[in-house]
């Protein structure tokens, strides 16, 4: 199979050119990669056709205008990406929901747009709508976005504290379980409401509320938002919570920092309080000192041997396949990308690099949500699989774990599972199970409880799941009062992954497509 013709001109693809270990990247090339390549695997050959498919969905470009577009030569308009979606039949908020992501982490790189106009009549029928859809909990990443649109604008409508305060904890609650485009949708609402100064305070008011509830998972992904505020006050607030807190809160607040300070958005009055709290977090031990280390890195190599000297230890991957030059295993991924493909893709090659090292965290992040959202999903998931069952040099496989909680998809259930059992990677092998639909009823769960490190994953793994062995980590006396049975009674309380896919017979407990 290829994504392009036969004959002809070579496909060119869009290419960030900054360097491989710069201080930036070029965003704009970025977006445009993920809507070219998103066409070519679904409609291969000249845009004439697809501009047909965009025209149906009331968007109307011409040949230049979309050349533009897809070369990163001109910022796209999120209802140009939404168009996409549509033309090629892809879930809401597939794409809009990574691209605002790298637009609010790297950007800005959408270009803006006027807000549609709404009649009385329009926002009275959505808010009532809202009203019954919120406290249900069937509402849609985008429909999220829709609620942020409307209620930052200067116009907008004044909702009393108490609405508010009440669809922002099911936001971030909706948030700290979701998955996929689910996740980064409902992250660029919390992102979006940053933006008003109302809603930015009953923001931090509820992070602070739902993030701090005993046995709370995934609040480090909600807190890490914060640091893409322009506020300095917002900022402060990150870096008391990242002195005062530890586990999620504590590395959430870490890397929201990290966001500010590769921003270069982090006022230069916190880095002394910030300095301080790194050096005092490295003192406490390795548990608080990673996060410090991370921050450390990114502020000055003076901190950074510091922080080494508190913890005793580097607390980094030292192999060589963990660096950013020549991550392990790298060219596998490449060869079945272009078998799959048949195209030239730097690019590609680029976000590999990003995503198989630990070097950029930061980067890793939005590199493996690019691939996530991208055609080269499924091809890219099987090659790390392979690396779990048969890793071609050192660090592939760890690698490997960490790409298939992001890429993992139900198709490859069954061999996550037999690794499991032959695999020491099974903290990440119970994430990516838990990401790509569920944890089959078969896999003993509860007999990891006696595990200190892989309990808190398979109380993970069964929350998103919702696998019959949570309702024996709620009440089994054997770990009554432990941090373990918290966890299980928050999940039991909140519920299961969020994934903005419609269930279907036969696809496991939640009806995961992936």
């Amino acid at each position: 199979m290829s994504w392009v013709p036969g004959r002809g001109r070579p496909v060119a693809m869009p290419y960030d050119r900054t360097p491989l270990r710069g201080r930036s990247v070029d965003p704009q090339a970025r977006i445009a990669w993920l809507l070219r390549l998103s066409r070519l695997a679904t409609v291969p050959g000249p845009a004439g056709k697809f501009l047909e498919m965009l025209r149906a969905q009331g968007c109307h470009l011409g040949p230049s205008t979309l050349c533009r577009y897809e070369t990163g030569a001109e910022r796209v308009p999120l209802s140009v990406v939404r168009a996409y979606e549509a033309a090629l039949s892809l879930p809401a908020g597939h794409l809009v929901g990574v691209i605002c992501g790298i637009d609010r982490m790297f950007g800005p790189a959408i270009a803006p747009e006027a807000h549609a106009p709404m009649s009385r009549v329009q926002l009275g029928a959505a808010l009532g709508d809202w009203e019954t859809r919120v406290p249900a909990g069937a509402m849609l990443g985008t429909d999220w976005m829709q609620v942020a649109d409307v209620i930052t604008r200067p116009t907008g409508p004044v909702l009393p504290p108490s609405v508010l305060n009440s669809w922002v904890d099911q936001l971030l609650s909706e948030a700290m379980r979701s998955v996929h485009h689910a996740s980064t949708t409902r992250l660029h609402t919390v992102g979006s409401l940053l933006a008003d100064g109302d809603a930015s305070r009953i923001l931090l008011d509820s992070v602070e509320r739902v993030s701090s509830e005993q046995g709370a998972r995934g609040s480090a992904r909600v807190v890490a938002v914060l640091g893409t505020s322009a506020d300095p006050a917002v900022l402060r607030w990150l870096v008391g919570l990242f002195e005062r807190s530890e586990g999620e809160q504590q590395w959430g607040a870490a890397y929201g920092l990290l966001n500010s300070i590769c921003r270069g958005t982090l006022p230069g009055d916190l880095v002394p309080d910030l300095s301080r709290a790194i050096i005092h977090a490295a003192s406490d031990g390795m548990d608080r000192g990673r996060p410090a280390f991370m921050l450390a890195q990114r502020l000055s190599a003076t901190l950074t041997q510091q922080v080494v000297a508190r913890l005793g230890r580097y607390p980094a991957p030292t192999a060589a396949g963990a660096r950013v030059q020549s991550p392990a295993a790298l060219s596998s991924y490449r060869l079945a990308a272009l078998r799959e493909s048949g195209l030239d893709d730097p690019m590609l090659d680029r976000l590999l690099r990003e995503a198989l090292s630990p070097d950029f965290v930061e980067r890793q992040e939005h590199s493996l949500l690019m691939l996530a959202a991208s055609p080269y999903r499924d091809v890219l998931a099987d090659v790390a699989v392979q690396q779990m069952v048969d890793p071609a040099e050192p660090y592939a496989a760890q690698a490997a774990a960490h790409v298939l909680t992001y890429l993992a998809r139900p198709g490859q259930q069954q061999q996550l599972v037999e690794l499991m059992v032959t695999s020491g990677e099974r903290f990440a092998l119970l994430q990516a199970l838990a990401h790509a639909g569920c944890v089959p009823d078969e896999v003993d769960l509860a007999g990891l409880a006696d595990d200190p490190v892989l309990a808190p994953a398979a109380v993970f793994a069964a929350g998103m799941s919702n696998h019959p062995d949570l309702q024996w980590f709620r009440t089994n006396p054997s770990i009554a009062g432990s941090e373990v049975q918290y966890m299980a009674e928050w999940w039991g309380r909140t519920g299961p992954a969020i994934t903005d896919v419609t269930p279907t017979p036969g696809s496991g407990h939640l009806g995961l497509a992936g």
